[in-house]
Order: C-alpha cells, then sequence, then structure tokens
C-alpha cells in the first residue's frame, strides 16, 4: 500500500525549462554564444556545472557563471512560474487521501523554495534540495534519504520523475515509480494511485507502459 509520494521539481511540479534555458544562456553570454536550439538539442536537463564542463568553459570563470546564472534564476522564477491547475488538482487529492508527501529536488535549496511557494505548492512534509545530501540525482541518496526521514519502507513510496537523471534515481531507490512528461500529466499520478495494489506485476507494468509512451 503507498503511504507517501516522493515529487521531483522540475518537469514535475513545475514548468522550468524556458526558465532554466533563458537564465543560463543570459548568464554565460559574456563569455560564448549559446542559442535556444543548441541549448535545447545538447544541454537540456543538465545540472549547470554538467553544462559548463560540456561546453568546456575555462575554470577560472565557471564560478561566476554559476553565481550568475542562480541569480538570473531567482529572479526569473517570480516573473515566469505560475500554478498549474493539474499539480493543483493532484496535490489536493492527495492530502485528501491521507497520503503524506515531499519534493526531492536536484536544485539548490534557495531555488526550491521559491519555486515551491510561486508554483503554490504547500503542504508537504518537507523538501530536499542537491544541498541536503553528499550525492545528487542520479545517485538514489536522496529518495533514500526521504524515505527515512518519513519512516516509511520504500514498497510504501510512490516516486514521480520525468528526466533520466531523475528516473535512474528513483529505480536504483528501489520504490514504486511513475513517469510523467510534464506538469500538465501529473494527474496520471492519481490514476496509478488508484489501480496500485503493491505487487511487483503491477511496478513492472507501470513501468513497461511509461517507456512506452512518447
Amino acid at each position: 500500500m503507498i503511504k507517501a509520494v516522493l515529487f521531483d521539481l522540475d518537469g514535475v511540479l513545475v514548468d522550468a525549462v524556458k526558465l532554466h534555458q533563458q537564465a543560463f544562456i543570459d548568464a554565460i553570454a559574456p563569455y560564448k554564444h549559446i542559442t535556444e536550439e543548441e541549448h535545447m538539442r545538447d544541454l537540456n536537463a543538465l545540472p549547470t556545472k554538467d553544462k559548463l564542463e560540456k561546453l568546456k568553459i575555462p575554470e577560472e570563470f565557471r564560478e561566476k557563471i554559476y553565481e550568475d546564472k542562480q541569480e538570473k534564476t531567482w529572479k526569473l522564477i517570480s516573473q515566469l512560474i505560475r500554478p498549474i491547475p493539474e499539480v493543483l488538482e493532484t496535490i489536493s487529492e492527495i492530502k485528501k487521501k491521507g497520503l503524506k508527501f515531499a519534493v526531492c529536488s536536484n536544485s539548490i535549496r534557495k531555488s526550491t523554495g521559491l519555486f515551491l511557494e510561486h508554483a503554490g505548492v504547500s503542504g508537504f512534509q518537507f523538501y530536499f534540495s542537491n544541498q541536503d545530501v553528499e550525492n545528487a540525482k542520479p545517485d538514489p541518496e536522496m529518495y533514500i534519504k526521504a524515505m527515512e526521514k518519513l519512516g516509511i519502507s520504500k514498497d510504501e513510496v510512490l516516486i514521480v520523475e520525468d528526466a533520466p537523471r531523475g528516473l535512474q534515481a528513483a529505480y536504483d531507490s528501489g520504490a514504486n515509480v511513475c513517469k510523467v512528461n510534464n506538469p500538465y500529466e501529473l494527474k496520471k499520478v492519481l490514476s496509478v494511485l488508484k489501480t496500485y495494489n503493491g505487487s511487483e506485476e503491477v511496478k513492472q507494468d507501470t513501468y513497461l507502459q511509461e517507456q512506452k509512451e512518447p
């Protein structure tokens, strides 16, 4: 029986693809020109430090770019992030079911808090950022730590993820996993919760179904 739901943040509770893209392109502009198409094709969903490594930005500039990107992200959150009805409806139903829920994000702590505030998501037990663990996703540490804090076993948890790094962390944690492609289809989580019976067969069927979706 599922007793708690652990949500990723970007791409699950908030639609922040354009925000991260704009913040990074603006921050790196003094050092390298990157188009939106190049960012989407080669860099989308990567952590900022991995993007800088992939672009071979000299080491002495990376910390400044990273800090500028964070500052631009915080400013853009208030401009671009708004509550998504499908997300709020899903969270409301989870609360009605008496389930616990928490957020596990690869963003830093300040960004995670601001995203949740402007997305209108509340009532969660806690949230973890990449600053709350030694190893961020794709390592499963964040999800394992969240389950320990909730005091529940992996068989009692449903993790909701969208991107490869997060999905790897979710599956490696041993918990049950629901993949969504974006926040606008988050209500599918309610269908999984409704039909889930905790068996290995259902877990695998859910996984296979998700892999077939475009």
